[in-house]
């Protein structure tokens, strides 16, 4: 699955990356920062600051797609990192590369500032397994943040860059950087990072080189499109089982196009997770020891639920990405749990809980709750034809990733225009 992302993200990186040779920049900077102690682990095992140096080439926009204009002609990057993650005996080293977007915020002569966003793949020298694997997940000499080598990285953050001389520049950054493997393999309590770049920027062919910019563009069409898609993926739900579980769902969504780089859609999914078997605090044989859930049988029916959801994504040439919200209309195990997780819902006599169909309150470090996300990032392969990665998530709790292969069913608007004066939204 590690290799199917990286070729999606090279894919799409190419196929874009096309449209701007052979205008670039390179550049080097040195990376610092810290690791965010988002849990009682990492509290124990967060010891000095994040350090290391990256290496990148951009690829300077051409003018000759109309979703360079949409965007006010963004430059395609690639990025090489290697970063000491403050803890070697536990946490080792990464070593990142990834694909990134710089969106114009501000751009002047002499100052460039730019959103930056990317998604790629990160390889950490140290796992849960290099390190004390019997003391507990809080253990001080555990690594419980790390359960695989291979992790998804995901930066997201502001980029100014100085120019300074001919074909020279200072650049910097200021990100927030995600690494974990979306708990396909447990442990996985992940790492955030708030990083600081600083660096140089060189561009060999300055001379020649001029910004783009087009007073008239064609609109996309504000039409109305239905994507299918069916995704399966892999996860584990407990480290000590090591045993791992399938996952599948498929989703149709209706999606308006509403402005030139902005789409929403509205969609129902299907989502089966093979994790929920017979568990809890029973007796017997139960096939996991995790105790979050208290599922008395091994019912097929237990696996699936139904949502409906609202997406809201972003176009840019062939990629597309966003983020949907959904609620559950259908929850097998939303009162799956030990009596006692969520009181307010309690039979007075029985003590058992029953949560209300679609809202309640509740704590999502205990139970799920009763709504969803889903971070998404596709890239159209050849006509109506796309693959799609997304991770499934309860609020900030990763459940799932999905890889998926989809269609896409676009309906022509009654009216359209074959050219307007550029506006950016």
């Amino acid at each position: 699955m590690k290799k199917t992302l990286l070729f999606i993200l090279l894919t799409c990186a190419t196929l874009t990356a096309n449209a701007y040779a052979p205008y670039f920049d390179i550049k080097a900077k040195m990376v610092g920062g810290g690791i965010i102690k988002h849990s009682k682990h990492l509290e124990n095992t967060v010891k000095n600051p994040v350090f290391g140096a990256e290496l990148n080439i951009e690829f300077l926009p051409q003018g000759k797609y109309d979703w360079e204009s949409y965007y006010k002609f963004p430059i395609i990057g690639l990025g090489l990192m290697g970063m000491d993650l403050g803890n070697p005996e536990i946490f080792g080293q990464a070593f990142v590369a990834y694909p990134y977007a710089l969106i114009p915020i501000v751009r002047k002569e002499h100052f460039y500032f730019q959103f930056k966003v990317g998604m790629g793949l990160a390889v950490l020298t140290k796992t849960w397994e290099h390190c004390a694997t019997d003391e507990g997940v809080n253990s001080p000499n555990a690594n419980a943040a790390i359960g695989s080598h291979v992790n998804a990285f995901i930066p997201i953050g502001l980029n100014f860059d100085f120019p300074i001389a001919k074909g020279w520049a200072v650049t910097s950054d200021l990100m927030f950087n995600h690494i974990s493997n979306g708990i396909v393999i447990q442990p996985n309590a992940g790492l955030n990072m708030i990083n600081g770049f600083l660096g140089v920027s060189y561009r060999p062919n300055w001379r020649e080189y001029m910004m783009p910019w087009r007073d008239y563009v064609r609109p996309l069409p504000r039409a109305w499109s239905i994507d299918l898609c069916a995704s399966g993926g892999y996860r584990e739900l407990y480290y000590k089982d090591n045993r791992g579980y399938g996952i599948f769902s498929f989703r149709a969504t209706a999606y308006k196009q509403m402005t030139n780089v902005y789409r929403v859609g509205f969609g129902a999914d299907i989502f089966y997770d093979g994790v929920f078997v017979k568990q809890g605090d029973l007796l017997g044989h139960l096939e996991t020891q995790y105790k979050r859930y208290e599922i008395v049988n091994d019912n097929f029916s237990y696996k699936w639920r139904v949502g409906i959801s609202v997406a809201n994504e972003f176009v840019m040439g062939r990629v597309t990405a966003g983020i949907h919200w959904g609620i559950y209309l259908f929850d097998p195990i939303k009162d799956a749990y030990p009596n006692g997780t969520n009181p307010r819902y309690a039979n007075k006599v029985t003590g058992k809980e029953k949560r209300p169909y679609p809202f309640y309150r509740y704590d999502p470090d205990k139970e799920d709750g009763w709504n969803y996300f889903r971070l998404m990032l596709k890239c159209r392969i050849v006509d109506n034809l796309f693959a799609s990665i997304a991770i499934k998530t309860h609020l900030q709790k990763a459940e799932f990733i999905e890889w998926g292969l989809g269609y896409s069913f676009n309906f022509k608007p009654k009216k359209s225009r074959t050219d307007m004066l550029y506006p950016l939204f």
